[in-house]
């Protein structure tokens, strides 16, 4: 898929298993069960999903998320690979490797999507992408320094701890334009700076929307993670975001969805919904 200048492919880094009742909150399980019916355990195994955008004419190689890593998936649960999975693996096959990547855009700094910022080397950790400036939102690397014991085991400070000694570590004040075509939209309510690359050009807008949208069945408005560390917000946010890909007929990267890359909106008694999968 191209969007702009960016030719734009998505990578599943790893699967992890997820509680569907920590994945849609206050939704019964009678209604989220038929949508992504879970194993015996209530478990849903989950995609962490990476975004990667190449600008030929430039030589920018932009990766949105680096996936778990070697470490653990959500809450510290297990982390699986099947044959070809896997973020270098996927890079390969876009003809890439570590050393291509010029930015890494982290949406947020929880180990399904910051835990591969590092990996192990000759004198212990080191950044997975050495060429690489990583762009994190301030409010979200202030949060991760300081979390509430509701979050404290999603994060990764095994990568904090190497970002803040390198000088590869740009924080990002609120929504801006990072690049041509690019632009960083925030939403506080999934956690704090949680940033949601977006990519345009070209009659073209494509959005990673990371916890905000992590599903196809988190387009209806109200189905939230119980993660969320503001649900109002989240879902005042989650409806402007759903409002403007509807109008564009954008394309939504879904983050963690185990059965889809990506989805474009339609419209059901005059809200946003579903409308059919897209491959990227």
């Amino acid at each position: 898929m191209r969007a702009g200048r960016y030719e734009l492919s998505t990578i599943v880094d790893a699967r992890f298993g997820l509680d569907g009742g920590v994945l849609f909150g206050v939704v019964p399980r009678t209604e989220w069960g038929r949508v992504l019916p879970p194993d015996a355990d209530n478990r849903i195994q989950l995609a962490a999903r990476c975004l990667v955008a190449v600008d030929r004419g430039s030589g920018r190689v932009i990766l949105v998320d680096t996936g778990a890593g070697a470490g653990p998936g959500a809450f510290g649960g297990p982390v699986e690979r099947a044959a070809g999975e896997g973020l270098e693996a996927g890079l390969e096959r876009l003809g890439l490797r570590r050393e291509d990547v010029t930015d890494v855009l982290l949406s947020g700094l929880q180990r399904v999507h910051a835990g591969g910022v590092t990996r192990p080397g000759p004198g212990g950790l080191a950044l997975a992408f050495p060429r690489a400036t990583h762009h994190v939102q301030r409010h979200a690397w202030q949060a991760a320094h300081a979390p509430s014991e509701r979050d404290v085991e999603r994060y990764a400070p095994e990568a904090l701890a190497v970002l803040v000694h390198s000088n590869q570590l740009h924080l990002v004040d609120g929504e801006v334009n990072l690049f041509p075509d690019v632009e960083l939209v925030v939403a506080e309510g999934p956690s704090p700076g949680h940033q949601l690359p977006r990519f345009k050009g070209a009659g073209a807008q494509v959005t990673f929307c990371g916890d905000l949208v992590p599903t196809h069945a988190h387009v209806r408005a109200a189905w939230a993670m119980a993660t969320d560390s503001d649900p109002v917000t989240a879902l005042e946010e989650k409806k402007v975001l759903l409002a403007e890909a509807l109008e564009e007929d954008g394309v939504l990267v879904l983050a963690h969805d185990p059965l889809m890359a990506a989805c474009r909106l339609g419209e059901d008694e005059g809200h946003p919904a579903f409308r059919e999968a897209v491959e990227v």
